[in-house]
């Protein structure tokens, strides 16, 4: 696996853009529907914007998110939240959307996610400095279960990092795995050193690395 590098973000981003619309569209064409599912934090704010204005048939696809933060769906740190403000817009207003926090109780948010969300055609995984990606944190206690495919076939589990605020609704490597087309994106020469060094072996140190290990449809866009 090569890693697809670009000098600066405005050309990873129409990169990486066009990619998700014409699979997308792909997807429709072949099954009349489609399903996303995004990662939140500050770095996709420019790929929302720039993909909310792609020419694809938006009603036919379900928006939903790889990982969110158990938190009110209007807070700044929701995941939602920055969906709706940067990717629900434009042509993309017409998509349908699926949160994860759906109730108070964060199990139950987490059962009607395993529940409602169906097959997820095309993910957009980010990766955080210490390795993880999708709320599967390296310090969280979930981590062994939230790796083990064998003992672990739902979607969608509940971590606690350790490190990081909030508790957390993501995908398992199980969902991750289930996704026909994930992209990761990243960017800064902290988090090449560490892609690089996760696609030597799979380590616990760097959980994506299970992801690049075992994901037979991935593509890694790099920016400096």
């Amino acid at each position: 696996m090569q890693i697809q590098k670009f000098q600066s973000n405005h050309d990873q981003v129409d990169t990486l853009a066009i990619k998700i619309a014409e699979k997308l569209q792909e997807v429709i064409t072949q099954k009349g529907k489609a399903t996303l599912a995004v990662s939140g934090g500050k770095s996709p704010i420019t790929l929302f914007e720039k993909l909310s204005k792609a020419a694809i048939d938006w009603s036919k696809v379900t928006i939903t998110l790889v990982d969110e933060r158990f938190t009110a769906v209007d807070h700044e740190d929701s995941n939602e939240n920055l969906v709706r403000k940067h990717l629900l817009i434009n042509n993309a207003e017409q998509a349908y959307f699926i949160g994860l926090v759906t109730t108070r109780n964060i199990l139950t948010s987490v059962s009607n996610a395993n529940l409602k969300i169906d097959n997820i055609d095309v993910a957009v995984l980010g990766m955080g400095e210490d390795g993880h990606t999708a709320s599967i944190f390296p310090c969280c206690d979930e981590l062994d279960t939230a790796l083990d495919t064998k003992l672990t076939t739902e979607k969608y589990l509940i971590t606690r990092p350790k490190n990081a605020n909030y508790e957390r609704i993501g995908l398992s490597l199980s969902g991750i795995l289930e996704v026909a087309n994930v992209y990761i994106s990243i960017s800064g020469e902290k988090k090449l050193s560490i892609i690089e060094s996760a696609m030597l072996a799979p380590t616990k140190q760097y959980p994506i690395s299970y992801v690049i290990a075992s994901h037979c449809n991935l593509q890694i866009l790099w920016n400096a």
